[in-house]
């Protein structure tokens, strides 16, 4: 008797260990992130993709320049996202962002640096990929 008391909990057990597995699974499903690379140099941003879908994405800041930089996002459904402090040559930082469909203005946020050409454009819609350079926003 005290055997098969031993093995119902243990079956217990694993069943509930193994609900739990099958529970993150599908609680982690969909969440994850796609990385977006901006390249920051005097004075410019350059978008590793310009056309997203909506969805959960990492801005990853690489200051590729002379000078620290910073980066800032602000679109449909949100206000303006920054990147902490600056960013210093050569080091990178990371912006964790939710886009909805619409256009959004990414710039770097260090004074003056926008008004010298430090922004661009990134549009959530329909995926497509590709590469840009320094695009006038309003």
């Amino acid at each position: 008797m005290k055997a098969s008391r031993i093995v119902v909990v243990a079956a217990l057990l694993a069943m509930g260990a193994a609900g739990a597995a099958l529970a993150g699974v599908v609680a982690t499903g969909g969440t994850s992130t796609t990385r977006v690379t901006v390249t920051e140099r005097e004075y410019r941003l350059t978008l590793s993709r310009t056309h997203l879908a909506a969805g959960k994405y990492t801005l990853v800041a690489v200051n590729k320049g002379t000078l620290a930089h910073s980066l800032e996002i602000a679109g449909p459904g949100m206000k303006n996202r920054r990147i902490a402090g600056t960013i210093k040559p050569g080091a990178t930082g990371s912006l964790s962002v939710t886009l909805k469909a619409g256009s959004y203005s990414i710039w770097c946020p260090v004074a003056g640096h926008a008004a010298l050409g430090m922004k661009t454009t990134l549009r959530v819609g329909a995926a497509s990929s590709g590469t840009t350079t320094k695009k006038v926003w309003g």
